[in-house]
């Protein structure tokens, strides 16, 4: 009986060796009713609805607090607003697919008879993840425990349920196997893949550049030229639908007395400290982050703002309460040691590099800032007025501490040459020039106990926030959505125009937002919606529907493409009648001396799966020089910046030996690739056709 038990633990996984994408599905349906009993069940407790069929309230709690509980146990943490809402779309995605799927393996009528599960657990092959339940002392299977188990009446209620996962996995099986029927790898394309990534090539080329060698009054373009190539395009010119949305948001973000309450919270522990409990179990049971007090911290392990604290504290010492991007901090000084690895704080000012006679000027104002600054004038100061790294101007040029392999070399070279206040320079690195001030050398390592408490909104703050966004809804219902923003003082804020199933501009991925904006009519007002940091409340200021966008509107692009065509084609009759007068062992360079706008250039050593350097991911450009034999020459063959002649002067050799050795690994991840991507597009496009009903926005905020 307990090995029965065991194996009814771990039933969850007792079919994985299916394909990777039914994995979740096989697991997630455990136990769940996604056969059509929900049409029977006349609730209204329900948080959306695919083809008719409810997804229940209650099932998909269940599984967003299975993911909860996965997330707390993976990051030793709570999730936060933003995680809590990933989760449930994460969910909701996930019963979407399951239910789609539950449908197409009922519309194709695709069953699983007793006789087909009893041969599965009969036959010579039972499932691996029940077998391995089975093994012996020895390593092997023991058949004749696992027939017995099999026949004793005492585990028939976990049969049942053995049979039915296994009748499951076999209804999937089926569909997997319909699915990638036709799904074939060839030898060639096995071949290609290995030839892809394995041969390198060398090759010149010359690029004729149309916007360099065809000047614009060379062609004219006229209205019935755009009108016959927006004719001969319509496809290239159809948009998705789309929307745009005003909205306002309402913070839910921490305030003030959010923050003070979770400083007067530490500053309690602080006193029991005082008053001789052991801070490292306090922060064991008090933080909201795992505490390691076993390793040892080195500089550039820590926040900015913690870094400062603690590395100024002795050995003994408590710092905090420090507030972080990630909360507000109490941390112990364990123990200290001197590390390996020497750390330099420094600071800086940087001139952008210029090229030119200005460059000279640039030097000369980067010494005047040097002796400025080594005269004693306030380093803040000068990076404020001089520096043109605009990212360090907000703490004063201070890019904190680094290790060696952390800066640029000439920097770093510099830096860690210096005494702590010494300021050198000019110092030239690919980002322009740099004076430097060294602040800081240190090897120390130390260890600590860190209690960390999250910031987050109270209720009463949420409460707030959640108020005010409902009172809002209201008024812009009641006053109309631009009036009650101009009353309420709100800012107004409008998206771009966004596609479905993308991200909504300044919004994110929100499902809620998207739904709502592909569901409602034009000027329809949403209920407050949860949204990154806060709540945000919409009005559908534009609608599209599937078009081909007009022929005034597209005119300018149109124009910039014909007028590409044109210069092409008058590019190509110069290309070819140059090409007529070079032989198969031309010198390019020679060739197109008289040309000077084309000059001869190389690629250096690629392989067909690399962009090739000043190229690109030009595929017509890399199937060229695929194609060559070394030596040889190509024909001129237009690219995406323009035609190209090449020749290709070196080519390794296809390795047959080791193409034997990797074939049969080639072709499963090719097939593999296939499979992932034929599932892919086959549920897109169920996706696409479902009547997808989605009900969450009344359970979650």
């Amino acid at each position: 009986m307990p090995l029965m038990t065991q194996i009814r633990n771990n039933l969850t996984k007792a079919f994985a060796v299916f394909a990777v994408f039914f994995i979740v599905y096989i697991v997630l349906d455990w136990g769940m009713d996604i056969t059509g009993r929900r049409h029977q069940q006349g609730t209204r407790d329900y948080v959306g609805k695919v083809n008719g069929t409810t997804i229940n309230y209650s099932e998909f709690s269940a599984l967003l607090k299975q993911q909860t509980d996965a997330y707390r146990k993976q990051s030793g943490a709570e999730p936060d607003e933003e995680s809590e809402r990933q989760l449930r779309t994460q969910v909701w995605n996930t019963m979407v697919q399951q239910t789609l799927i539950e449908h197409e393996l009922e519309r194709l009528k695709i069953t699983v008879t007793d006789d087909e599960v009893r041969e599965i657990l009969l036959g010579p092959n039972p499932p691996q993840m029940i077998a391995s339940q089975f093994i012996d002392s020895t390593g092997k299977f023991n058949r004749a425990a696992y027939d017995q188990a099999l026949q004793n009446t005492q585990n028939r209620a976990i049969l049942v349920q053995i049979e039915g996962e296994v009748r499951r996995q076999r209804r999937l099986e089926k569909l997997q196997s319909l699915l990638f029927a036709s799904t074939r790898v060839t030898d060639p394309e096995i071949r290609q893949r290995f030839a892809d990534r394995s041969v390198a090539m060398d090759a010149e080329y010359v690029l004729f550049d149309p916007n360099t060698l065809v000047p614009d009054s060379m062609v004219q373009v006229g209205d019935d030229d755009l009108r016959k190539h927006y004719n001969a395009n319509q496809e290239e010119f159809k948009v998705r639908p789309s929307r745009k949305l005003k909205y306002v948001l309402f913070s839910t973000a921490p305030t003030k007395d959010d923050t003070t309450a979770v400083a007067t919270e530490l500053n309690r522990t602080l006193d029991q400290v005082k008053s001789g409990s052991d801070f490292v179990e306090l922060a064991k049971t008090y933080s909201e982050n795992p505490v390691n007090d076993t390793t040892f911290v080195k500089h550039g392990d820590l926040s900015r703002q913690l870094e400062g604290a603690v590395f100024s504290a002795k050995k003994g010492e408590i710092v905090g309460p420090i507030s972080d991007y990630s909360g507000m901090h109490l941390v112990k000084i364990v123990a200290e040691r001197k590390g390996s690895k020497d750390f330099v704080r420094a600071s800086h000012i940087l001139l952008n590099a210029t090229s030119g006679p200005d460059s000279v000027a640039k030097i000369q104002k980067a010494k005047d800032i040097l002796r400025r600054a080594r005269s004693g004038e306030n380093f803040g100061k000068l990076v404020a007025e001089f520096s043109e790294d605009y990212g360090s101007k907000v703490t004063d040029g201070d890019l904190g501490w680094n290790g060696k392999g952390g800066w640029v070399k000439p920097f770093e070279q510099a830096a860690f040459a210096a005494r702590v206040g010494e300021i050198v320079g000019p110092i030239r690195s690919q980002f322009g020039w740099h004076i430097i001030k060294v602040t800081g050398r240190d090897n120390r390592e130390l260890r600590i106990a860190a209690l960390t408490m999250k910031v987050k909104a109270s209720s009463q703050s949420s409460e707030a926030a959640t108020q005010k966004a409902q009172d809002f809804s209201y008024l812009a219902k009641e006053e109309g959505f631009e009036k009650a923003a101009e009353t309420s003082a709100y800012a107004l804020r409008e998206t771009p125009e966004f596609f479905k199933s993308s991200v909504i501009p300044g919004i994110g991925i929100n499902d809620a937002a998207m739904n709502f904006a592909f569901t409602k009519k034009l000027d329809a007002l949403s209920e407050p919606i949860a949204v990154t940091g806060g709540l945000g409340v919409f009005k559908i200021t534009s609608v599209r529907e599937e078009s081909v966008r007009p022929f005034d509107e597209v005119k300018p692009t149109l124009r910039m493409q014909v007028l590409r065509e044109k210069k092409m084609q008058k590019l190509k009759e110069q290309v070819d009648a140059l090409y007529k007068t070079l032989g198969s062992s031309t010198d390019l360079s020679a060739a197109v001396r008289a040309i000077p706008s084309a000059p001869v250039q190389k690629t250096g050593s690629f392989k067909a799966m690399d962009a090739p350097p000043g190229v690109g991911r030009d595929y017509a450009f890399i199937g060229q020089v695929v194609s060559l034999k070394p030596g040889e020459l190509s024909k001129p063959f237009e690219g995406g910046r323009g035609y190209y002649i090449v020749k290709l002067l070196s080519k390794t050799a296809f390795d047959s030996t080791q193409f034997a050795g990797e074939k049969n690994t080639l072709r499963d991840q090719i097939l593999q690739e296939k499979r992932n991507r034929m599932f892919s597009d086959w549920l897109t496009a169920l996706k696409d056709k479902a009547t997808i009903e989605d009900q969450r926005e009344k359970f979650f905020r």
